[in-house]
């Protein structure tokens, strides 16, 4: 039972008798899925990127996990109905039917997962099970199976008062860190840029004369993306970013580094690159937390820029869009739109914090 193909599923493209062989001749023991993993990996690189491979191979390994928890369970129960015709329950990715991907949505469902993970968990197994010729939740979709959707939430933006807060907070920062917060900050509110692509920056790509930053790793890098130059929009900005630079002058001549290319340099592990992790800029961000007690990510930067630019000016949307090198208008339209969903309770709280007459109760308040 290959996947329980229906003859009116939607037609798709099949592996050829070729490699429809060398699925079928793939012996992986006694744990299939979690053997298929490294076959999957194979297939899969020079396809996606690094950090999405890597990704996907976390995620498969959590799924391996459950799948071999929910198979135990299966055969208990298939043991105290030995006599009934039951399909046994398996966890090779070329067998897994209706069965197993049913059991795996209700186990979600039963865990509370959030709507988003459930997405997330089926697209990779979805994208895994088609690796070894198994189309079962293609089918399921066109039978009118209703798979987990991501809901559509508001993006979250920083008001000026937290802004403010940060700040303040990072201008007495002291250290390395200090340094390294104020020029993450300052930079990741002056272009909007994404957060990887600041953190995998080069000291070279940046230019104060010009006022730019160049983006040599873009989101989609090597497949959708190339590298692209964005300017400084908030001049504001620029002393705190042109004290991060002698600061950080400082801190490598202190390390006793004669290069340090990376636009913020691991002074404390040089081997590979010199490049920070994405966790430790997580936790420079969470140091700055500690100290303003505002909670924020470092992606919040990017949408609360769009906001305060736009806000009050629409006519700055399409250069707006080519500095957040968005595909297209509309797609900056939708994430402006999306903001002011994440702002307007807020902003609509504030338009009644005068004295007011309820027209219901004739009550001041």
């Amino acid at each position: 039972m290959r996947g329980e193909a229906k003859p009116h599923a939607k037609r798709r493209r099949r592996l050829s008798c070729k490699q429809s062989a060398e699925v079928e001749a793939l012996r992986l023991g006694r744990y299939p899925f979690a053997a298929a993993i490294r076959h999957y990996e194979e297939r899969r690189l020079g396809i996606v990127g690094e950090a999405t491979i890597k990704e996907e191979l976390k995620t498969l390994r959590h799924l391996n996990k459950v799948f071999e928890s929910l198979k135990e369970e299966a055969d208990l129960k298939d043991s105290e109905r030995s006599k009934e015709n039951i399909r046994p329950f398996t966890t090779d990715p070329r067998n897994m039917g209706r069965r197993e991907v049913q059991t795996f949505m209700a186990w979600m469902r039963k865990r509370g997962l959030d709507p988003v993970t459930q997405v997330k968990y089926l697209k990779h197994l979805k994208n895994f099970l088609k690796v070894f010729r198994n189309h079962i939740i293609d089918d399921m979709t066109a039978d009118g199976v209703r798979f987990p959707k991501t809901p559509k939430k508001p993006i979250r933006t920083l008001d000026l008062e937290d802004l403010r807060t940060i700040f303040q907070a990072i201008d007495k920062m002291p250290g390395w860190h200090g340094s390294m917060a104020r020029g993450m900050i300052s930079l990741y509110f002056a272009t909007g840029v994404r957060p990887s692509e600041l953190r995998l920056a080069l000291l070279k790509d940046l230019d104060l004369k010009k006022q730019t930053l160049m983006i040599r790793h873009p989101k989609g890098e090597g497949s959708w993306a190339s590298q692209a130059e964005v300017d400084l929009i908030r001049p504001d900005m620029v002393p705190i970013i042109e004290r991060y630079l002698q600061e950080r002058r400082q801190h490598v001549d202190e390390a006793g580094l004669q290069e340090a290319p990376a636009l913020f340099p691991n002074l404390f592990y040089q081997e590979g690159d010199g490049f920070y992790s994405a966790n430790a800029f997580k936790k420079i961000k969470k140091e700055v937390e500690e100290l303003s007690g505002v909670e924020f990510k470092l992606k919040d930067f990017r949408p609360t820029l769009t906001s305060i630019t736009v806000n009050g000016n629409m006519s700055l949307l399409p250069a707006l869009s080519a500095q957040l090198r968005h595909a297209d208008l509309a797609t900056t339209q939708r994430s402006y739109y999306a903001m002011q969903q994440g702002v307007a309770g807020r902003q609509l709280r504030e338009s009644w914090g005068g004295l007011h007459r309820c027209p219901c109760t004739k009550a001041r308040y």
